[in-house]
């Protein structure tokens, strides 16, 4: 016999897929659990039992996963289901795939779908309710909503039909906060974004319930009388003292008589007001994740209309519950001999309504957010606008950038990076926005590439010396100096000079002190370099680099060892604002003089780590970062005239420009301007050499 014989012919294997094979497994699990065979837990929803199959639901749901790993027991009570029918349409949804839900309860199995992550059947909820939108139902289906998606798509509709739904059933069922506010110029609220002074009273609400005694009560039992002060905020005419509103009309003084004097605790870290409508409500954890947080409840404003002149209406939520809010702008008084005031720092302060324009710091329209968070990314000043490129927001670099158009207040997109860049920094040389190093979230970037203006592209343009992250930049004489930086897990000492013109790069002197995430800018000829991180360990040492003796002195030290902050030039010294201690980011501002070395500043309204610094005509700006918490879209400014940090669009910038002119004696805007960018311009600075001399 031949081998070839021998040997066996091999064939394909058998292949067979049998159509419809996992709805009938389904189907089959379905009636094994209908007929109570091999179920290994019981769910007990009220006076119901429902035997389950662990391994079915925890494929179904991520929450049965959970709950089924951490307790070996076979009972599992879900409380706080109001009907048992609800539990029982999610049920045969995990076993079937398939939901069928009348339309009555569309709500209520939306609700428990989301907090029992059955993510599909949560979204075909979410699409039936939205379809179903109408005048008369929109309110009842916004209480129940829970995803952010949904949620918008409902404001949008109560927005765009608000008339409708004010005249709605839902509406007049809600409670009612009426609230006159004084102190506002009329011109002032014309500019302004009127879903914003509600936010403002929003924060008032939250800050004028009782913790301990949460009713809604308190704020509709009577009209609030509030006043706007010169910073924005709102302050409670009850908390402001006899002395400072005794000359005030008969409704200060009578709202003063009859509210309660008391003086509302504020809640210990952690803990959340729940308001109720009709009593006092507690705040449960959702019972059927007994071990689960507590659930954080909505505060928002929905959606506003303006009922008449000065008067405004809003939908809101307040901790969960839905009202309506009432604003009615009155006439600003003014109390003889009496001052126009900032915020009180306590409620005994002399607090009044302002009584001339300019005492507003800002006008009542908040700065706009960029298109995305952006943190450790580029921030320059072209052609008087502030550009933003790259950075990061979580944990995904960058490439795209954008310009604020303060005359739109909106950041305006721009064309993309060639790369993705975080962790990097910018600087101007010959009207062109250089870019340098960085990361693109896997590796270190070595690319070097230009914004051009008039092209309005980003431009590769060769490569720098090193492939280094968190370096700083600056430029001088127009050229362009890199500092310091990380070199794989390694702080760097290295500098170096790129000339534009020549496509050059030269080596200078190195740092006596290898840093990262330092703080760099050129001033009076110099550069100066401050703060920054040394193997994590953060830094409080400046060194100053002198182009003339090419070699680097240490400078004045910091009051705090900070990285990831950021600085530039502003009423003729260095600010240096934001960043790390390294635990926790910062709000601090420190300012350089010639005569006491670093001096504290204002504070920024949030802590700002990796934060983009820049001055722009009279203000410096701080724009994005990492606030410890999140990463930030926002921006604030620091003005010279009112010397703190304000998120509103200044009053010159808004469209009540004109009148502020004429009401300034005839003073035009651009010499206010002037005025008010005037340098101020300290002695020079003293250096140290490396020995402290």
């Amino acid at each position: 016999m031949m081998d070839s014989e021998l040997t066996e012919t091999k064939r394909a294997p058998l292949s067979f897929e049998k159509n419809g094979y996992e709805k009938s497994l389904l189907l089959g699990l379905c009636k094994l659990r209908k007929e109570k065979q091999l179920c290994d837990a019981c769910m007990v929803v009220g006076a119901h039992e429902y035997p389950v199959h662990r391994a079915v639901l925890a494929s179904a749901s991520p929450y049965f996963l959970q709950l089924f790993e951490k307790k070996e027991k076979e009972s599992f009570v879900l409380k706080d289901v109001d009907d048992h029918h609800t539990f029982e349409y999610l049920l045969d949804y995990a076993y079937t795939g398939r939901l069928e839900v009348p339309e009555e309860y569309v709500k209520p199995v939306y609700r428990l779908a989301t907090h029992l992550k059955l993510s599909d059947a949560a979204n075909a909820c979410c699409s039936f309710l939205t379809a179903s939108l109408t005048s008369d139902n929109c309110l009842g289906i916004r209480m129940f909503a829970e995803d952010e998606t949904l949620r918008q798509t409902i404001d949008r509709f109560i927005q765009d039909n608000i008339k409708a739904v004010t005249e709605s059933k839902k509406f007049f069922g809600l409670p009612q906060i009426p609230v006159e506010i004084t102190g506002a110029d009329q011109d002032l609220l014309e500019s302004s974004d009127d879903k914003h002074m509600f936010k403002l009273v929003l924060a008032w609400a939250r800050e004028n319930v009782d913790p301990k005694k949460p009713r809604i009560e308190d704020l509709t039992e009577q009209v609030n009388v509030l006043n706007l002060n010169t910073d924005n905020s709102l302050t409670d005419f009850k908390d402001i003292s006899d002395e400072a509103v005794k000359d005030h009309d008969g409704i200060v003084q009578d709202y003063k008589k009859s509210k309660r004097k008391m003086n509302i605790p504020k809640p210990k870290e952690g803990t959340e007001k729940h308001i109720t409508n009709g009593g006092i409500g507690q705040v449960r954890k959702f019972s059927i994740n007994p071990n689960g947080p507590v659930a954080r409840k909505e505060w928002s404003i929905i959606a506003t209309h303006q009922m008449k002149d000065k008067s405004y209406m809003a939908l809101a939520m307040l901790n969960g519950v839905m009202a309506a809010i009432s604003i009615h702008y009155r006439a600003p008084t003014t109390p003889s001999g009496s001052n126009s005031p900032d915020k009180p720092d306590s409620p005994v302060s002399n607090v009044v309504p302002p009584t001339k324009f300019f005492d507003s710091k800002s006008s009542l329209t908040p700065l706009a957010v960029m298109s995305t968070a952006r943190c450790a990314f580029g921030l320059e000043v072209l052609d008087g606008q502030l550009v933003a490129c790259g950075g990061y927001d979580r944990s995904e670099c960058l490439k795209t950038s954008e310009m604020f158009d303060s005359n739109s207040n909106k950041w305006i997109p721009l064309s993309d990076m060639t790369v993705q860049r975080g962790r990097f920094s910018v600087a101007l040389v010959g009207g062109f926005i250089y870019a340098v190093g960085g990361s693109d979230g896997l590796r270190e970037q070595r690319a070097l590439e230009y914004y051009d203006p008039v092209q309005k592209l980003w431009i590769e343009n060769g490569e720098a010396r090193n492939a280094k992250v968190s370096q700083g930049l600056t430029s001088f004489d127009e050229k362009l100096y890199c500092i310091g930086g990380c070199l794989g897990q390694k702080s760097s000492n290295e500098c170096h000079v790129y000339d534009p013109k020549t496509n050059i790069w030269d080596t200078i002197a190195s740092l006596n002190t290898a840093r990262y995430q330092a703080a760099v800018c050129t001033y009076k000829g110099r550069i100066y370099v401050m703060g920054g991180t040394d193997s994590w360990i953060c830094l409080n040492t400046v060194e100053v680099y002198d182009p003339e003796l090419k070699k680097w002195q240490y400078g004045p030290q910091l009051n705090v060892a900070r990285r990831g902050a950021g600085c530039d030039v502003f009423n003729g010294t260095i600010y240096l604002t934001g960043g790390s201690d390294g635990s926790q980011s910062l709000k601090s501002t420190e300012i350089l003089t010639a005569d006491k070395g670093w001096v504290v500043g204002p504070s920024l309204s949030v802590p700002r780590a990796n934060v983009g610094v820049v001055t722009c005509g009279s203000r410096l700006f701080a724009v994005g970062g990492f606030s410890g918490k999140k990463f930030l879209d926002s921006m604030e400014f620091l003005s010279d005239i009112h010397e703190e940090w304000c998120c509103y669009l200044p009053v010159e910038n808004s469209v009540i420009a004109e009148k502020m002119a004429k009401r300034n004696s005839g003073t035009s805007l651009q010499s206010m301007d002037q005025n008010s960018n005037c340098e101020k311009t300290p002695a020079a600075i003293p250096c140290q050499d490396v020995n402290g001399h």
